[in-house]
């Protein structure tokens, strides 16, 4: 019973926070009026849309195989990120991230423990960023007096992360003679997690390597800079020479937003959170929801395209990668 009714909590919780925002968009939006916001969007600068998502999901790709120690081709690495974000966009529950674990692990390369570290260090360097520049933007549009505390608690943290992260690199042997000492005396240990932890440690070696981490850190960045641009390219449509920074307080805004329960892809959610972000610079609703469905489109459609060739080259069917990951953790598959 109890397995049940948390089963039920896991799937209430995504519902309501989406079915609230679907309906303060709702109620706030005409779709005669969307429907015109949309006619006014040229089918060239969507397709330049597209290409600029393209070259952003490029640059996050780069990251993720640099911070992988290029030990599985950039190829594999373009596909499987698709996969992963194939997997959050169709199925509940947030899965993509140990989907990448799951399908990227090799027996000749990374193993799932080590691929989920890295996925560890890409999304603690995504917050990051996120915080910067969501906390340079918000001063801008709003008064000393506004709480910023959740997000200058994100910056924190991440920051706190990326330290522990970076000590846990640098002092790994230590911790891993520490591990085999204390596991000398409790068999959990000795046999189950100094394995484990040496293998999540290796996964984020890198960080050692400075000139690795400032490259994994810049593409990254470099991939944010360039979705501002995608922003810009569709919601110039809409509206009459928008100040670029719109756009950073925009998608910083829209990216914390996405870290809460949602159903699959975020529907709803991101929406409602561009319109709730848009409204602080003082764009209409049915201008920022039109612009939010369209970026949103655009990420939904290409990534979904780019998972599903990167299955179908592994010879992987949706639903088997699903019922993999869901029977499957990291650490089952580190034991095989």
């Amino acid at each position: 019973m109890k397995k049940f009714w948390g089963h039920l909590l896991r799937w209430i919780v995504p519902l309501a926070f989406s079915g609230i925002a679907i309906a303060l968009i709702l109620n706030q939006i005409q779709l005669s009026d969307f429907i015109e916001n949309f006619s006014r969007v040229r089918w060239v600068w969507i397709a330049a849309a597209v290409l600029l998502f393209l070259l952003s999901y490029i640059f996050r790709v780069f990251c993720w195989y640099i911070l992988l120690r290029k030990k599985v081709s950039f190829r594999d690495t373009f596909f499987t990120m698709g996969a992963g974000y194939l997997l959050n966009n169709i199925f509940p529950f947030r899965l993509g991230e140990i989907g990448r674990a799951v399908l990227q692990a090799d027996p000749e390369g990374p193993t799932a423990i080590e691929v989920l570290s890295s996925v560890v260090v890409e999304r603690v360097f995504d917050v990051f960023l996120g915080s910067i520049f969501f906390l340079s933007m918000l001063p801008r549009v709003v008064s000393g007096e506004f709480n910023q505390t959740l997000i200058v608690l994100a910056v924190v943290i991440a920051a706190i992360g990326m330290i522990a992260m970076y000590a846990a690199a640098r002092f790994q042997n230590r911790i891993n003679v520490w591990l085999s000492h204390w596991g000398e005396r409790r068999g959990f240990i000795k046999n189950w997690l100094a394995p484990k932890l040496e293998q999540f440690l290796i996964g984020l070696s890198v960080l050692n390597n400075p000139r690795l981490f400032l490259l994994a850190f810049g593409s990254l960045g470099l991939s944010w800079i360039i979705a501002f641009g995608e922003n810009y390219v569709i919601f110039q449509n809409l509206y009459p020479s928008p100040p670029l920074w719109w756009m950073v307080l925009i998608l910083s805004a829209a990216a914390f937003g996405m870290a809460l329960p949602s159903v699959p892809a975020g529907f709803g959610l991101f929406e409602g959170v561009m319109v709730g972000a848009f409204a602080l610079v003082g764009v209409s609703p049915n201008i920022a929801f039109t612009h939010a469905i369209i970026i949103h489109a655009i990420s939904f459609i290409f990534s979904n395209i780019i998972g599903l060739v990167g299955l179908k080259l592994r010879g992987e069917a949706v639903i088997s990668f699903y019922n993999r990951v869901i029977h499957q953790s990291p650490t089952a598959a580190i034991s095989e």
